[in-house]
Protein backbone atom coordinates (compact mmCIF):
# COMPACT_ATOMS: atom_id res chain seq x y z
CA UNK A 1 0.00 0.00 0.00
CA UNK A 2 1.30 3.60 -1.26
CA UNK A 3 -0.61 5.60 0.95
CA UNK A 4 0.30 7.29 4.33
CA UNK A 5 -1.72 8.74 7.22
CA UNK A 6 -3.14 12.49 7.74
CA UNK A 7 -0.37 11.71 11.03
CA UNK A 8 2.63 10.63 8.71
CA UNK A 9 1.81 13.44 6.09
CA UNK A 10 2.11 15.80 9.64
CA UNK A 11 5.38 14.33 10.90
CA UNK A 12 7.15 14.47 7.46
CA UNK A 13 5.93 17.76 6.46
CA UNK A 14 7.73 18.88 9.84
CA UNK A 15 10.66 16.85 8.99
CA UNK A 16 10.46 18.58 5.30
CA UNK A 17 10.25 21.81 7.28
CA UNK A 18 13.83 21.67 9.62
CA UNK A 19 15.14 20.76 6.31
CA UNK A 20 13.92 23.42 4.91
CA UNK A 21 15.16 26.01 7.39
CA UNK A 22 18.68 24.21 7.41
CA UNK A 23 18.85 25.15 3.66
CA UNK A 24 17.29 28.56 4.08
CA UNK A 25 14.81 27.48 1.42
CA UNK A 26 11.66 29.60 3.40
CA UNK A 27 8.67 26.57 3.56
CA UNK A 28 6.83 27.56 6.10
CA UNK A 29 4.50 25.38 8.25
CA UNK A 30 0.72 25.85 8.47
CA UNK A 31 -0.66 23.82 11.03
CA UNK A 32 -4.33 23.27 11.90
CA UNK A 33 -4.91 22.31 15.33
CA UNK A 34 -8.64 22.06 14.47
CA UNK A 35 -8.81 20.27 11.33
CA UNK A 36 -5.30 18.09 10.02
CA UNK A 37 -6.70 18.28 6.70
CA UNK A 38 -6.37 22.23 6.89
CA UNK A 39 -2.26 21.25 7.48
CA UNK A 40 -0.24 22.33 4.83
CA UNK A 41 3.40 23.82 3.96
CA UNK A 42 3.54 26.69 2.00
CA UNK A 43 6.27 28.49 -0.49
CA UNK A 44 6.47 31.87 -1.52
CA UNK A 45 9.34 32.57 -4.73
CA UNK A 46 9.59 35.03 -7.60
CA UNK A 47 10.40 32.82 -10.52
CA UNK A 48 11.82 33.43 -13.67
CA UNK A 49 11.10 32.38 -17.33
CA UNK A 50 13.00 32.65 -20.39
CA UNK A 51 11.07 32.39 -23.64
CA UNK A 52 11.61 31.27 -27.49
CA UNK A 53 12.76 34.20 -28.10
CA UNK A 54 14.98 34.98 -25.48
CA UNK A 55 12.58 37.33 -23.43
CA UNK A 56 13.33 37.38 -19.37
CA UNK A 57 9.75 37.13 -17.93
CA UNK A 58 9.36 37.21 -13.68
CA UNK A 59 6.50 35.61 -12.55
CA UNK A 60 5.36 35.24 -8.34
CA UNK A 61 5.18 31.79 -7.67
CA UNK A 62 3.01 30.17 -4.65
CA UNK A 63 3.36 26.08 -3.61
CA UNK A 64 1.30 24.24 -1.35
CA UNK A 65 1.92 20.68 -0.12
CA UNK A 66 -1.40 19.57 1.52
CA UNK A 67 -2.85 15.97 2.44
CA UNK A 68 -4.97 14.87 -0.05
CA UNK A 69 -7.49 12.36 2.02
CA UNK A 70 -8.86 10.60 -0.76
CA UNK A 71 -5.08 8.93 -2.08
CA UNK A 72 -3.80 9.00 1.08
CA UNK A 73 -0.92 11.25 -0.39
CA UNK A 74 0.96 14.95 -0.39
CA UNK A 75 -0.57 16.50 -2.97
CA UNK A 76 1.11 19.56 -4.73
CA UNK A 77 -0.55 22.58 -5.61
CA UNK A 78 0.58 25.91 -7.31
CA UNK A 79 -0.60 29.19 -8.62
CA UNK A 80 1.89 31.54 -10.66
CA UNK A 81 1.29 35.20 -11.39
CA UNK A 82 2.41 37.50 -14.18
CA UNK A 83 4.13 40.91 -13.42
CA UNK A 84 0.41 42.95 -13.76
CA UNK A 85 -1.24 40.28 -11.02
CA UNK A 86 -2.65 37.96 -13.49
CA UNK A 87 -3.00 34.52 -12.81
CA UNK A 88 -1.49 32.16 -15.67
CA UNK A 89 -3.25 29.94 -17.21
CA UNK A 90 -2.57 26.12 -17.78
CA UNK A 91 -1.54 26.55 -21.27
CA UNK A 92 1.23 29.20 -19.94
CA UNK A 93 2.14 26.89 -17.30
CA UNK A 94 2.82 24.24 -19.52
CA UNK A 95 5.14 26.58 -21.80
CA UNK A 96 6.90 27.63 -18.42
CA UNK A 97 7.97 23.80 -18.06
CA UNK A 98 11.49 23.07 -18.64
CA UNK A 99 10.03 19.58 -19.46
CA UNK A 100 8.85 19.56 -23.96
CA UNK A 101 6.02 17.51 -23.36
CA UNK A 102 2.39 17.27 -25.22
CA UNK A 103 -0.49 19.55 -24.48
CA UNK A 104 -2.69 15.98 -23.24
CA UNK A 105 0.22 14.51 -21.57
CA UNK A 106 0.60 17.88 -19.60
CA UNK A 107 -2.77 18.46 -18.64
CA UNK A 108 -3.53 14.44 -17.73
CA UNK A 109 -1.18 14.85 -15.19
CA UNK A 110 -2.08 18.72 -14.03
CA UNK A 111 -5.49 20.35 -13.89
CA UNK A 112 -7.14 23.50 -12.18
CA UNK A 113 -9.52 22.91 -9.31
CA UNK A 114 -10.20 24.40 -6.42
CA UNK A 115 -7.92 23.82 -3.81
CA UNK A 116 -9.61 21.51 -0.65
CA UNK A 117 -8.01 23.99 2.09
CA UNK A 118 -7.67 27.33 0.65
CA UNK A 119 -11.05 27.41 -1.23
CA UNK A 120 -9.48 29.06 -4.63
CA UNK A 121 -8.39 27.87 -8.02
CA UNK A 122 -5.18 26.11 -7.74
CA UNK A 123 -3.29 24.25 -10.29
CA UNK A 124 -3.21 20.53 -9.07
CA UNK A 125 -0.56 18.05 -9.69
CA UNK A 126 -3.34 14.88 -10.17
CA UNK A 127 -3.17 12.87 -6.72
CA UNK A 128 -3.39 9.33 -8.79
CA UNK A 129 0.46 10.28 -10.29
CA UNK A 130 1.31 11.10 -7.28
CA UNK A 131 0.55 8.18 -5.61
CA UNK A 132 1.98 5.71 -8.50
CA UNK A 133 5.44 7.41 -8.05
CA UNK A 134 5.55 7.49 -4.58
CA UNK A 135 4.52 3.80 -4.10
CA UNK A 136 8.24 3.44 -5.66
CA UNK A 137 10.10 5.23 -2.93
CA UNK A 138 7.59 5.09 0.38
CA UNK A 139 10.37 2.70 2.05
CA UNK A 140 13.24 4.06 0.59
CA UNK A 141 13.27 7.75 1.29
CA UNK A 142 13.84 9.88 3.63
CA UNK A 143 11.39 11.92 3.21
CA UNK A 144 8.55 11.86 0.95
CA UNK A 145 8.30 15.50 0.06
CA UNK A 146 11.64 16.03 -0.84
CA UNK A 147 11.57 12.95 -3.17
CA UNK A 148 8.20 14.34 -4.64
CA UNK A 149 9.42 17.32 -5.22
CA UNK A 150 12.52 16.18 -6.74
CA UNK A 151 10.85 14.42 -9.13
CA UNK A 152 8.54 17.52 -9.87
CA UNK A 153 10.80 20.48 -10.26
CA UNK A 154 11.61 20.07 -13.96
CA UNK A 155 7.47 20.26 -14.88
CA UNK A 156 7.16 23.23 -12.51
CA UNK A 157 9.87 25.08 -12.26
CA UNK A 158 10.17 24.89 -8.70
CA UNK A 159 13.85 26.17 -7.33
CA UNK A 160 14.80 23.37 -4.86
CA UNK A 161 18.34 23.81 -3.12
CA UNK A 162 20.47 20.98 -4.33
CA UNK A 163 21.39 20.19 -0.62
CA UNK A 164 18.09 18.83 -0.49
CA UNK A 165 19.68 15.14 -1.83
CA UNK A 166 22.41 15.08 0.56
Amino acid sequence: MSSITPEEFVHTAKKFIELSDKFFDSWSFHQNDNDILKTYVKKEEFVNHRDEGEKVFLYRAEYIIFYNLSYGVPSFSFNIWNSSGTLLTLEEVRQMSLMKISKEDFYSVITQQEHPVMHRPYFIIHPCNTEKILLYFKHTTKNLIVTFLGLITPLIQLNLPLEYGL
